[in-house]
């Protein structure tokens, strides 16, 4: 790739202490550059005279680790480890005195030495750029020109080019101080970058990208942020020729494609006719008049105070949730509204974002205020400008960085942009066909994290999210998540929500989502409710009262309080009423009185009672126009309410701009709406109260007639303009299942329920499959019926596995229903799917001879029916499993060899979304670990070399993080005893998998990742213990985890892997426990596989008992058990360490022919350690 390329600026140097130079500056004696190849100068000069570079390197140590007393046995043992102790202490005494000579430390400056201990004196007159580039970066948020002198301090990796040979612990030390100073380096090179390109400083932000590449080529976000800089820098050819580098030589390194967002982004180069876009500076509907009327805003100063307070906390110091709360009515909208724009008045770089919920779908519509504010974030916000809610200054502030949302949205949340963005928003160049793929909820979780903490950087956020009482499960989820995320960084966000609607029944739950949210934000944070309901009612009224010129009494002002309560909504509709009946009239002066004596006892007592008088002396052709628009929701198209009542659009967009918005003020506009190839004209209701009364008046047939010609109206007008249906089957499927249209509302809950399963919202998807099923039940059962009931079944299934895992009762009884209903139809394929996961429950629970009882079954459909091959496949590999486990290797062997036989990559690879595995991948997995043990070492290798091919060029983090764990640490921990390449495999697993919250790899990552660190620590002996402990720790963790999520599969293998690290560390008691747990697990439920490795262990624990005779006997039935499994590999670990006791019992000529006979059968494969220690014994 690019040679690294320093950026060189002056730096101000930090020193403590020291001498005066001629020209009256500091001097510092020592200074020590480690960020590059180490160099070292005493009094202005290169230090000579080192003996070797151990001593270079026991400076270096000690500088690095000042911040204690290092003791002198453990640095012998460090950089002297082959040496007997007493010679390696003799080693240091001579270095220690080399290293005192050449940096003159007679009078002890540098050094603090003690008969025990060295240690490096912080407090001394030296300079170490990695101690600069630490503190340069220590804030939370460094300032710019700390960055950039950050950045310029290093000339290249930590000790470039500095070795010792014989010091493996000392190579391993600098390993990991090269990685953290590498993060650290990539982190501020990426925020100078990003801070450039925002800037629209792209000369600038091209080095600092440079430079970030060089260091980690295979980043992709970096390689795109690059490549567009490269492009607005006017080096189009450049772009091009850096990619095409770049694709060749992923290909030729990892054998696999540049990711979908750079081949996305090179094509839009290469097709580019210009080096960079003009950008529009001011959106075009801006120049428009806007007619929107606005009211007052009164009397909730305090609550104001109380928002900017919270806001200004946000900025200073973590981020914050709040909560606005108050009945329907009591101005929460409109305090959300007025506190942005006051906000945007203060701080001008404030950047406002606002989500909102919906009634009559909001719960089954996944992540929809967040939809919302993404939309916003990318540019469209004319409806919020049509409607009042955004102000100038709020518009051109985000209409000005809706490229860099686009930037940022490609860069770190690539999955968000292609589930959660209308691709029509984005720019052409931006836009691209998504492949087809499902990112779990905990990616979209992530990079909506991460997009909101880098948007954040270009001004504090305010994300305002509306009627939180509707909101949909996943959207509660992702705030969950989100406590975490914003905090340390510049974001408020701020809810509202009506509290007595948390109080009412929840279907499938106990109470609300949102009050456990409410409760732990609460318990964390301490007061964050700002509620309306606790205002003072009477200032409100007099507030209201005087926002026009007036000569009311104080008599008049109580009775109204009496009568409102100071509810605002009711206070503001009720002084309308009185207005509009000439109880209240102007004066000569323009001044409002009392017309005359007001009945208060005939006067509306409650909201909904002024709201009726109010609609009351409306035309009925007004009210008929509300009616069928309230059918639609808060918010609704001009053109299907038009097409409802049979008249011209003009005519009704007259109606409700000019009669119902400007004169009545009951609607709103919300201004054009692009769909697809068409523009509609949206509208919403002023308040939710005003829709709800509107439908209320309907009676059932009324409304069941219209929701049935709504959502005719609105599929039809969707598909002319060309525009996917799924995001909007949710609001069709509530239409027609309010219409009582079965067929059509079973199809769009199906629709819905798939788009909910893209965008892993399972809660949501598993409400839609349900609604299906239970409207089929209404249905007779034909077969066409039973087929919808079997389509919907195994996709709930699939919702359910999701959100609940393999063990789920509930799972296990979807798919028997499934099973049951195949029988009564042909369903061929759909019967094996139910059994595959059917046998996946038994499997995973543990019940290994009712999973090979059902996949027999499965398989029996698939030999015998017409399914795909891919069936076939999944009906092989599922017949294989539990038979591998069970210890049946040549019957497992040949089920996997005909699964990967009928494999075929291009073809099924894009299958693995729809089945949620790569079945080619896991059964050439399998078959390595069956050829593993059967002693095929050469073979097995090659499968689990291919298996991770095929998965790298997968787009699928489960199937990834799988073959990682399973193809690759096993492999390399198990068999080949390569720890160092075992725990690269399992660190880069439980990453992916902490990503994704795959709770089974998770488990078993940490399991394994414990393991190594303890195999792995044992050679450093008692300087490592503490790390062996934490070792142990993290196999009973992962131990715990496996337990937790119900699994069983496997878990006899852990035991036996825990034992024989006891063993190895000399825990013999502990060893005996986890080992009769090992027993316990294989016998109990027939999880044979490892019986012959798990006799071999018991019998060395005898041989460390002393008890030869037991010992002998466990390793003859290791053997045998080993021969019956054709297990070979097994075979030739008991062979030899019962060849080991034979020899020491001068049974010479047994213990060769025993190992003979073992190894005849590996001559011609690869070498493994254990082969290599039983030819040693010949």
């Amino acid at each position: 790739m690019v040679a690294f390329i320093p950026v060189k600026t002056a730096l101000p140097i930090f020193i403590f202490g020291g001498t005066l130079n001629k020209e009256g500056n500091v001097m510092a004696q020592l200074v020590i550059s480690v960020l590059g190849p180490l160099k070292i100068t005493t009094a202005d000069a290169p230090s000579s005279g080192f003996l070797s570079d151990k001593v270079r390197a026991l400076l270096i140590y000690l500088v690095m680790e000042q911040s204690r007393p290092l003791r002198r046995e453990a640095l012998a043992a460090f950089f002297w480890p082959r040496q007997p102790e007493k010679r390696a202490r003799a080693n240091l005494r001579r270095a220690l005195a080399n290293l005192r000579q050449v940096i003159d430390d007679a009078d002890g400056r540098y050094l603090h030495i003690t008969r025990q201990t060295l240690q490096f004196n912080p407090s001394a007159n030296a300079v170490v750029d990695a101690f600069q580039f630490e503190q340069l970066l220590g804030a939370d948020e460094p300032r710019l020109a700390q960055l950039e002198e950050a950045v310029a301090l290093v000339e290249g990796p930590f000790l470039d080019g500095f070795s010792i040979n014989d010091s493996i612990a000392f190579e391993e030390w600098a390993l990991l101080k090269r990685e953290t100073f590498r993060r650290l380096q990539l982190r501020a090179l990426h925020r100078l970058a990003t801070y450039y390109e925002a800037h629209h400083q792209p000369e600038t932000a091209v080095g600092y990208a440079w430079q970030q590449v060089s260091i980690e080529p295979w980043y992709e976000p970096g390689q795109r942020q690059l490549m567009r800089l490269l492009l607005q820098t006017r080096q189009r050819a450049a772009a091009l020729s850096h990619y095409e580098q770049f694709r060749q030589e992923l290909a030729s390194e990892l054998g696999v494609l540049p990711e979908l967002a750079t081949r996305q982004l090179y094509e839009q180069i290469r097709d580019s006719v210009a080096d960079t876009a003009p950008i529009q500076s001011t959106p075009a509907f801006l120049t428009e008049p806007r007619l929107v009327v606005t009211q007052p805003f009164v009397a909730r100063e305090a609550e104001l105070r109380r928002l900017h307070d919270f806001l200004q906390a946000a900025i200073t110091g973590p981020g914050q949730f709040v909560f606005v709360t108050g009945e329907a009515g009591s101005g929460k909208t409109r305090l959300l509204q007025t506190f942005a724009r006051q906000a945007q008045k203060q701080f001008p770089a404030l950047i406002a974002l606002f989500g909102n919920c919906q009634a009559h779908s909001g719960p089954s519509n996944p992540y929809l205020p967040f939809r919302s504010m993404l939309a916003q974030a990318v540019g469209d916000i004319e409806p919020l400008w049509r409607n009042g809610t955004l102000t100038r200054a709020q518009v051109n502030r985000l209409w000005h960085l809706r490229q860099t949302a686009v930037t940022l949205l490609q860069d770190v949340a690539p999955d968000c942009m292609a589930m959660l963005v209308d691709p029509t928003l984005l720019p052409e160049a931006a836009r691209a066909v998504a492949e087809s793929r499902s990112p779990t909820q905990e990616v979209i979780f992530q990079q909506m994290g991460h997009f909101l903490q880098e948007f954040s950087r270009h001004g504090p956020l305010l994300l305002l999210l509306d009627d939180l009482h509707w909101v949909d499960d996943s959207s509660i989820d992702l705030l969950f998540h989100l406590r975490r995320q914003v905090a340390g960084y510049p974001i408020l966000l701020l809810g509202a929500y009506r509290p007595e609607e948390l109080l009412l029944p929840q279907p499938d739950a106990d109470r609300h989502p949102l009050v456990r949210l409410v409760h732990e934000i609460t318990h964390d944070s301490g007061e964050i409710e700002v509620a309306l309901d606790r205002a003072d009612g009477r200032v409100f009224v007099n507030a209201w009262l005087d926002t026009e010129q007036n000569h009311l009494d104080a008599a008049f002002r109580e009775m109204l309080f009496k009568q409102t309560q100071g509810h605002a909504l009711f206070t503001v509709e009720f002084v309308a009423a009185l207005q509009e009946r000439g109880d209240l009239r102007r004066d000569a002066q323009g001044y409002w009185q009392v017309g005359g004596a007001v009945v208060w006892s005939r006067m509306p007592s409650r909201t909904e009672a002024v709201i009726s008088e109010r609609f009351s002396r409306l035309p009925s052709s007004l009210n008929r126009l509300l009616n069928v628009a309230s059918i639609q929701g808060e918010t609704f198209n001009a053109e299907v309410v038009a097409q409802l009542l049979q008249r011209p659009l003009g005519d009704v967009i007259h109606l409700l701009s000019s009669v119902l918005d400007r004169s009545h003020q009951l609607v709103q506009s919300e201004g054009r709406q692009r769909v697809g190839n068409r523009s509609i004209s949206r509208y919403s209701f002023r308040h939710s109260l005003f829709q709800k009364y509107a439908y209320g008046r309907l009676d059932a047939n009324e409304r069941a007639h219209l929701h049935q010609l709504t959502g005719n109206a609105l599929a039809d007008l969707y598909a002319t303009a060309d525009v996917e249906t799924m995001p909007i089957a949710a609001e069709l499927a509530y239409h027609f299942e309010s219409a009582q249209v079965v067929e059509k509302a079973v199809n769009y809950h199906q629709l819905a329920g798939q788009y909910a399963l893209q965008l892993s919202a399972n809660a949501a998807a598993i409400d839609h499959f349900r609604r299906s099923l239970n409207l089929l039940s209404t249905r007779p059962e034909t077969p066409e019926s039973l087929r919808q009931q079997i389509e919907c079944g195994l996709a709930l299934g699939a919702a359910l596995l999701a959100s609940q895992g393999y063990a789920s009762l509930e799972v296990k009884a979807v798919y028997d229903r499934v099973y049951d209903l195949c029988g009564q139809v042909s369903a061929s394929a759909e019967t094996v799917t139910s059994l595959f996961w059917l046998t996946s429950y038994y499997a995973v629970k543990g019940d290994l001879a009712q999973a090979a009882t059902v996949s027999q079954t499965m398989l029996a459909v698939a030999d015998q029916e017409v399914v795909s091959d891919m069936h076939q496949m999944q009906a092989h590999l599922l017949a294989g499993l539990p038979l591998f486990f069970m210890g049946e290797n040549e019957a497992a062997l040949a089920h996997f060899q005909q699964a990967s036989a009928m494999y075929d990559p291009a073809k099924h690879r894009p299958l693995v979304y729809t089945f949620g595995q790569d079945p080619g991948s896991a059964s050439m997995i399998w078959q390595g670990h069956v050829r593993l043990h059967m002693g095929h070492l050469t073979e097995a290798k090659r499968c689990l070399q291919q298996a991770y091919v095929w998965t790298s060029a997968l787009d699928h983090p489960y199937t990834t993080a799988f073959s990682h764990l399973v193809a690759g640490a096993t492999l390399f921990s198990w068999y080949l005893r390569d720890w160092k390449t075992a725990m690269t495999y399992v660190q880069t697993a439980l990453r992916l998998a902490q990503e994704g919250s795959f709770a089974y790899i998770l488990a078993l990552g940490t399991f394994y990742l414990g393991h190594i660190t303890v195999i792995t620590c044992l050679r450093h002996g008692s300087s490592a213990q503490q790390k062996v402990t934490d070792g142990f720790a993290l196999m009973q963790q992962g131990l715990a985890m496996e337990s937790a999520i119900g699994s069983k599969l496997g878990v006899s293998a852990r035991w036996l892997v825990l034992a024989d690290a006891h063993r190895r560390c000399g825990e013999v008691g502990q060893a005996w426990q986890a080992l009769q747990q090992a027993e316990a697990e294989a016998n109990g439920r027939q999880e044979l596989n490892f019986e012959a490795e798990i006799l071999r262990v018991k019998g060395d624990l005898y041989l460390l008992a002393e008890e030869a005779d037991l010992a002998e006997t466990c390793l003859q039935q290791a053997i045998h058990s080993a021969r019956h499994q054709k297990a070979k590999f097994w075979e030739l670990k008991a062979a030899t360490a019962l060849c080991r006791r034979w020899r020491e019992q001068g049974k010479q000529a047994q213990a060769r022919q025993l190992l003979t006979d073992v190894l005849r059968w590996f001559d011609g494969e690869f070498a493994s350690p254990d082969v290599l220690e039983a030819r040693a014994l010949l």
